[in-house]
């Protein structure tokens, strides 16, 4: 049997409909690129709306994580419908893109007047070692001769990772160590010397924090070392917030000169992040730019900023780094601060 015009188109496009003029016959639908390229940003506009729906649920917190990502998909994006000429699409992809916007830009510009390039250098380092990563010390020792910090803080420290590490920390003379088989273990390393040194439980005990002052050439410094409870389940969401919130409380103890550095298991558009900062004063000291953390072993879009460095007044910020990784899921946290 001959090949009918509607086969062959049939054959070409794959999606086809009833043509009114011939009944019997099917005819192309012919799907514009727009349209498709609409269907497949519009999930954008939920981590842009997210960080102003903090109180609905907790599951607000996960979309919440990625306005940053949401603003650089729905921009472009915008400016590919103006140049299509699909005008009411263009104007409302730009407006979820500004809005995305508005949640990053003010703690970016806040983050900017902590940068200071004078005054008494003191460099610290965040590390999430990860649990069971114990065969990358050398990888992580690396990190550390690689910035040559003052104070390292780390989390995840199981006994293993303190066999691995301790040899090869030996110019850090002064320790707070609270090694567990779990993923709550911490240490400091210090070379200034510490004063008030303890480990205190923030808001619940299996998840604790390093408290301690060190002594410097300006003066005393206060340091909290964090590593709050991961987020989830509505319980585990509450679990971190709480954590975070006990941070102001620890914080009036320390002297006036201060700094908080870990994992905080949440990005600075988070809720309990966000009222933290409000609260204390504090400024991200990486937060004058999208400096992602987390995972490493997915690509650089995908990634959050969940680790942090924040200083009090008194303290500036000459430069931050989140290179080299060396075998956990988390970056390391390198910040050059000034006092």
């Amino acid at each position: 049997m001959p090949e009918t015009r509607g086969a062959r188109q049939r054959g070409r496009t794959g999606f086809c409909s009833p043509s009114p003029s011939q009944p019997g016959i099917l005819r192309p639908v012919r799907v514009r690129p727009t349209n498709l390229l609409c269907l497949l940003t519009m999930p954008a506009f939920v981590p842009a709306l997210a960080p102003f729906l903090p109180n609905w649920h907790w599951l607000i917190d996960l979309p919440a994580c990625f306005p940053t990502q949401a603003a650089m998909c729905l921009l472009p994006t915008a400016l590919v419908f103006a140049l299509a000429r699909r005008k009411r699409l263009a104007w409302t992809y730009l407006a979820g893109g500004l809005l995305a916007l508005l949640a990053i830009l003010p703690g970016w510009w806040a983050a900017r007047a902590a940068t200071r390039t004078d005054g008494e250098p003191l460099a610290v380092l965040s590390l999430n070692l990860l649990r069971g990563n114990e065969k990358d010390a050398p990888a992580a020792l690396l990190a550390v001769t690689t910035h040559n910090p003052d104070v390292v803080f780390c989390s995840e420290v199981t006994p293993a990772w303190l066999t691995a590490l301790e040899p090869g920390l030996a110019a850090f003379p002064h320790r707070i160590l609270h090694a567990d088989p779990g993923y709550f273990g911490l240490a400091l390393f210090s070379k200034l010397p510490l004063t008030d040194g303890a480990v205190i439980p923030l808001g619940c005990d299996w998840a604790p924090a390093i408290r301690a002052v060190l002594t410097t050439k300006v003066g005393p410094v206060g340091l909290l070392g964090v590593h709050t409870p991961r987020p989830g389940m509505g319980t585990r969401n509450a679990e971190r917030d709480g954590a975070l919130q006990a941070i102001p409380a620890v914080l009036k103890s320390l002297p006036e000169r201060h700094f908080v550095l870990g994992d905080c298991n949440a990005t600075p558009w988070n809720r309990a992040f966000c009222e933290l900062l409000a609260t204390t004063g504090l400024l991200d000291a990486g937060g004058d730019w999208f400096r992602p953390t987390w995972p490493v072993q997915m690509p650089w879009l995908v990634r959050v900023p969940i680790d942090h460095v924040l200083v009090s007044s008194g303290i500036g910020v000459a430069n931050v780094s989140t290179e080299p990784v060396f075998g956990s899921d988390h970056a390391p946290l390198f910040a050059a601060l000034r006092l």
